[in-house]
């Protein structure tokens, strides 16, 4: 008989092998943010906004429904054929212990994308005239010392920083679906500021 315990820490280890099996191909990873950060999107969709080869995309989509990253939504006919839009049904969030299970070149080559989305969207937020236009964006960059103990803390705070922003998320979602109020973007990587509006 299984406990529920034990089935908590089952299902938590198909979820965590899941997403290290989504983010550990460079294009399933990058389709896999777009569907995080987009919304619903069609295999044409990511294709045309990565620049890459529909029959790659289409593959590596079907392969985040496979592990469980994502969903078909709604189905439209399109000449003769069926195009299908998917969405995310988990965040590529990675923890401690899934980091450790990484390949490296994966992990580094993981690090500096974050980074880079990061920048990347400081720089469209600046190109827009958003970002410091007003007082609304919170930018804020600290040195410290901290004993290893102090770091564990400090990762810590950082983590339900995270999650009430996630609940934050969730409540304004809630609150939109019934006022039909415009989403308005933001960039928070512990920096929060607006972003210009999705394209798609």
């Amino acid at each position: 008989m299984t406990t529920k315990a034990g089935q908590d820490q089952g299902t938590k280890r198909r979820l965590r092998m899941s997403r290290l099996k989504a983010m550990s191909h460079p294009l399933r990873a990058e389709c896999f943010r777009l569907l995080v950060e987009r919304g619903e999107m069609s295999p044409s969709d990511v294709s045309r906004e990565l620049g890459k080869n529909l029959s790659d995309v289409s593959y590596h989509m079907k392969r985040l429904m496979d592990l469980d990253c994502a969903e078909v939504v709604r189905e439209r006919p399109v000449r003769g054929a069926v195009e299908h839009f998917y969405a995310a049904t988990d965040r590529p969030m990675i923890d401690t212990e899934e980091w450790s299970e990484l390949d490296p070149l994966v992990a580094e080559g993981l690090v500096c994308e974050f980074m880079q989305m990061i920048i990347d969207d400081f720089v469209s937020s600046r190109k827009a005239g958003i970002v410091g236009a007003d007082k609304d964006f919170h930018v804020t960059r600290t040195p410290m010392a901290l004993d290893a103990e102090g770091f564990e803390e400090g990762m810590e705070a950082y983590e339900r920083l995270r999650l009430e922003m996630s609940e934050i998320e969730a409540r304004s979602a809630q609150r939109r679906a019934r006022s039909g109020e415009p989403a308005v973007p933001v960039s928070s990587s512990l920096l929060l500021f607006k972003v210009p509006r999705s394209r798609s």
